[in-house]
């Protein structure tokens, strides 16, 4: 698979591939057999219930992981931008069923990656191998701090409660009383747990009583010592 040298810049920052010198990039989706596809949005990249044996990486757009239910009820797990992963925690444990589904949020592309090729010492005795077992053992400890802080969030016993911590988490990530959040109101709804209709309405309650005040997708925390 080739790429051009601003491809190679971009993928130095997936943290997959910290490490990787831009010359080696060529060698690695040889070597491990990287595919890249294309989604419009909407489009769902892996299904629920499917089978796959490869890790992806968004190079372009967004993707989110979403759970649904019998009833149709919709939840956001995860909502990834360029050089997100995802698909790594079912591989890597074997052969398991997806209980999970992946859509494109906006026209994206992904770079796929089989897993087994990237995480074995192949008989060309590839320098990148190490470095990419090294960076699947870190990239999983991080998956499994954000989902503690995707559980602080949901299990909040009100919906104020969830707000505000999830307000919170992107207050430290972008160290900043004013945050961007990366999901619109139907989205955030759907990662929250929560009705739209009831989630506009006490974003309302928080901004009238001087909670937050909010634009689009631009929060501000009020009344908040944040360093």
């Amino acid at each position: 698979m080739r790429i051009d040298a601003q491809e190679c810049r971009k993928l130095q920052n997936v943290p997959l591939f910290r490490g990787i010198k831009a010359e080696e990039f060529g060698s690695l989706f040889d070597c491990a057999g990287a595919i890249k596809k294309s989604y419009k949005k909407g489009e769902f990249i892996f299904l629920n219930g499917s089978m796959t044996d490869s890790i992806g990486i968004v190079l372009t757009g967004r993707a989110q992981i979403i759970t649904e239910d019998i009833f149709g009820n919709r939840a956001i797990i995860n909502d990834l931008g360029p050089q997100g992963v995802f698909g790594e925690s079912f591989v890597c444990g074997g052969s398991f069923a997806l209980t999970v589904s992946v859509r494109a949020a906006l026209g994206s592309e992904v770079l796929f990656l089989p897993f087994a090729r990237i995480m074995r010492i192949c008989r060309n005795a590839c320098g990148f191998h190490n470095t990419l077992i090294k960076n699947m053992v870190e990239m999983m400890a991080r998956k499994n701090l954000q989902l503690m802080e995707k559980l602080e969030v949901t299990t909040k016993h009100s919906l104020r409660e969830k707000i505000l911590t999830y307000l919170s988490q992107l207050a430290r990530q972008q160290d900043s009383v004013t945050v961007t959040s990366p999901l619109g109101r139907v989205d955030l709804a759907d990662f929250l747990g929560a009705d739209r209709s009831a989630l506009t309405r006490e974003l309302n309650r928080m901004r009238d009583v001087g909670l937050i005040a909010f634009d689009k997708n631009t929060y501000t925390l009020m009344d908040v010592n944040f360093s």
